[in-house]
């Protein structure tokens, strides 16, 4: 029972990794592709509270070792990735009027997926509690992965991707997330798995700030200037994850029913 509703729940996360198709609209395609370096910096502060958000995680599962080990290991895989794979700058036909260091895409989507496939644990563990846990948690990890997904598309889209190839992507790793939800429903023991996925998506996240979005956003200040508007964007991208994880908590706890009090003989005495 459990398991099929978390399957509905992980279906509709993956709903969400269409998000990107409201800038399908001239008007909003425009606004975006006008301002893109600026949201690519809006991602940053995204991805930042993120990597905070699964590192917490981490080390609330595993402990400091796994949680601090893990977290560098996700950002030596991620480098390791940069030098080892030829970094792919995709060009998309318009002409584009923003400054154009290199982001490597790929890096987003591969932390995305170990992420998704935390989030699939999450969710079986969370039906398995009670379906309010779960219906609480889902509606969490919803909101959360609607701006999410919005940043990784915005950073895609810098990156050269088409809007389609973009949402394509976008879909195809939000897939991940039902490695998650079949894991945790034959495996009994997930704790670890948990803390590992989690510090590794963290370091992840943390490798593509640190070496695409900031150095990005740097080298188009040299360019074009704009410092405040980075600074702002990158702001507004960490306060809004911020607003989200303190009002819709990314898990819930289940809540202890209480335990009944059996009267004792001296009070039925009295009582009678």
């Amino acid at each position: 029972m459990h398991t099929g509703a978390a399957l509905i729940a992980a279906l509709a996360v993956m709903a969400t990794s269409l998000v990107g198709v409201i800038f399908t609209s001239a008007r909003l395609g425009a606004w975006m592709r006008r301002y893109l370096t600026y949201l690519a910096t809006l991602s940053a502060g995204v991805f930042l509270l993120i990597a905070y958000h699964l590192a917490e995680e981490a080390v609330h599962e595993g402990g400091w070792i796994v949680g601090v080990g893990s977290v560098l290991l996700g950002a030596a895989l991620m480098e390791g990735i940069h030098w080892l794979l030829p970094t792919k700058h995709h060009h998309h036909g318009h002409a584009h009027d923003h400054a154009h260091s290199p982001i490597d895409g790929r890096r987003v989507l591969i932390s995305d997926a170990l992420h998704n496939v935390g989030d699939g644990i999450l969710l079986v563990g969370a039906f398995a509690s009670n379906i309010y846990v779960g219906i609480a948690a889902t509606v969490g990890v919803l909101l959360h992965e609607a701006v999410q997904e919005i940043s990784e598309y915005f950073v895609l889209r810098e990156a050269g991707y088409s809007h389609r190839d973009a949402l394509t992507r976008n879909l195809m790793v939000s897939a991940t997330i039902l490695i998650g939800i079949f894991a945790a429903t034959y495996l009994s023991s997930l704790g670890f798995i948990v803390a590992l996925l989690s510090g590794i998506a963290a370091g992840g996240f943390l490798s593509v700030v640190f070496h695409d979005l900031l150095p990005h956003a740097l080298h188009s200040v040299r360019t074009h200037g704009g410092a405040y508007a980075h600074v702002a964007a990158l702001l507004i991208g960490a306060g809004a994850m911020f607003a989200l994880q303190i009002t819709f908590p990314h898990e819930e706890e289940p809540v202890d029913e209480e335990t009944p009090v059996i009267p004792s003989p001296q009070n039925q005495d009295r009582q009678n």
